[in-house]
């Protein structure tokens, strides 16, 4: 209580003593918000956020910011309940420092989706605040139209703890790790970065310090695939694998069509239960999907592609599906697997593959598995150009680095650098489903 009443103190006397609502912003001109209370009072605020469309962006958002200088060296905790009132997409709270030079820090739970129809949710964030933080953003995000309400939405912050790991030994391991594995090290200066950052002053500074150096060496590869997660992401991305919504299934006459989504988490039995209800789908439209299949990959943002490409097993057939090829040119097939055997064969079926910018990552590894197989064509437009194969190293703290160590090429061996490109590309005034459907009758 006393460490709380002190940093309460420090806020007041850096904003005048005043206690005030806190003052919510649109992310863009399609976001309405409102709000009451303040996030660093006991009760927190509440904050409401809606549009009528996204526009051109991927989503809505509020945004509030303040002085850093409080909470330098420090972990922030942000808490609140979110109720998505309607609206297709999913809602999350995130927070982010920002430095002289850009962002330096960013949480965010969209690895844990609230969504339209499940009653108010709790989510919670935590962020370690870095020296040369200036600025704490924070607020909340809506990746579609509709409604969305925050409920004691709370800013605390605390003491932050190294666990014995300092700064210097994070950066030294990463510069080690990075140089040794990513497939794109040969665009880092390896001398000029080993000088600059592994200053002897981050020997007596905690752990955390280290992600915004690691970070920007992760910039220096320019492969934009490559992250950090802090201990409690890595935790959560072990222990947990949430889809980014549910898999849809129907019969379209003499079609079948089926939306796979992204998943977050590598968690093995809830991978294996995104598989079996994947292969489960699919086995019950088979008898009548005569003409063939859509496979919709258009909100697919990735995460774990194993239980993805395992579910799809009975269109993409049991050989040459796809593979990694490393900085040496040495390829890795992909060997996908299930302990429940999809029970049909639909490997010469004709499908048609709808994919869309949200197609990112592991989203489009499953593109890829599909490229160059017989009777398939794709629609929609471009995916995100993230067809690369990301691969985790644990840091010394209990983080992780997730490494872009490969590019994916398909079964005819080509790679896909700048994402894939569909042979019928389908304006917004066009209906994807429907010219996939007529393609295949």
């Amino acid at each position: 209580m006393k460490c709380r009443a002190a940093f309460l103190l420090m806020l007041g006397l850096l904003s005048g003593g005043a206690s005030a609502d806190t003052v919510w912003k649109g992310t863009s001109v399609n976001s309405i918000t409102s709000g009451t209370g303040d996030i660093l009072e006991d009760g927190g605020a509440d904050l409401r956020l809606s549009a009528e469309s996204t526009g051109t962006e991927k989503f809505v958002g509020a945004i509030t910011s303040m002085d850093a200088r409080p909470f330098q060296g420090r972990e922030v905790r942000l808490a609140g309940r979110l109720l998505v009132e309607d609206g297709a997409g999913s809602a999350a709270l995130w927070v982010r420092a920002d430095g002289a030079n850009g962002r330096l820090a960013f949480a965010s739970s969209a690895g844990a989706p609230v969504r339209a129809g499940v009653g108010a949710q709790a989510r919670e964030l935590r962020l370690y605040i870095p020296s040369g933080t200036t600025t704490l953003k924070l607020g909340v995000t809506l990746d579609s139209a509709g409604h969305v309400a925050v409920q004691g939405l709370v800013l605390t912050a605390e003491a932050a703890t190294s666990g014995g790991v300092s700064a210097y030994d994070m950066v030294e391991y990463a510069l080690t790790t990075i140089r040794a594995n990513a497939l794109n090290a040969g665009n880092v200066d390896w001398s000029a970065e080993e000088k600059a950052r592994l200053a002897p002053a981050l020997k007596s500074l905690p752990a955390q310090e280290a992600y915004g150096s690691i970070r920007a060496v992760l910039d220096l590869l320019a492969d934009r695939h490559s992250f950090l997660q802090h201990p409690r992401e890595a935790a959560a991305y072990r222990q947990t694998a949430v889809a980014s919504r549910d898999i849809e299934a129907r019969q379209m006459q003499d079609i079948g069509y089926v939306l796979v989504p992204g998943l977050r988490g590598t968690e093995a039995s809830a991978g294996e239960a995104f598989t079996s209800q994947l292969c489960e789908q699919i086995e019950r439209l088979a008898p009548t999907s005569a003409k063939g299949w859509i496979v919709d990959l258009r909100q697919n943002t990735g995460g774990n592609m194993w239980p993805m490409l395992s579910g799809l097993q009975p269109l993409l057939g049991n050989g040459n599906i796809g593979a990694s090829r490393d900085r040496n040119g040495t390829a890795t097939a992909w060997r996908p697997e299930s302990r429940r055997a999809c029970g049909v064969d639909l490997s010469s079926s004709r499908v048609a593959v709808l994919v869309g910018p949200k197609t990112a990552s592991s989203g489009e590894a499953v593109a890829v598995a599909f490229r160059a197989r017989p009777g398939t064509r794709f629609f929609g437009q471009p995916t995100a150009g993230l067809a690369t194969a990301n691969r985790s190293y644990p840091l010394p703290d209990g983080g992780a680095l997730r490494l872009t160590r490969a590019v994916m090429v398909d079964r005819s061996g080509e790679a896909y650098p700048d994402g894939i490109k569909p042979e019928e590309r389908v304006s917004s005034d066009q209906d994807a489903i429907d010219m996939a459907a007529a393609w295949l009758r």
